[in-house]
């Protein structure tokens, strides 16, 4: 049975055709979502998930969500709003 590790690599290397076909600025945006699945591995091997698949795009979405939370943050800091979470939406 293969790690997740191993079956991320799969998984990005039978997307490569795609990245190929994407622009330049898109092809960097599609890596950083593959470095965001291999740094939550971890998480994603405990997901136990049928298609391991799945874990990657959830650990690509939480790292994206993470990122926009933080520029949320610096946002606010920046108008000096304080203000309290909202789990990235604006409500």
């Amino acid at each position: 049975m293969p790690t997740i590790v191993q079956t991320l690599q799969a998984e990005e290397e039978a997307w490569k055709l795609f990245r190929r076909a994407l622009r330049k600025e898109d092809q960097e945006a599609f890596d950083a979502l593959w470095r965001f699945a291999r740094y939550h591995a971890a998480p994603a091997s405990m997901a136990s998930r049928p298609m391991p698949f799945e874990a990657a795009l959830m650990a690509m979405m939480v790292a994206v969500e993470r990122q926009i939370l933080e520029m949320e943050k610096l946002e606010k800091k920046r108008r000096g709003d304080g203000g309290g979470q909202n789990g990235g939406l604006a409500l």
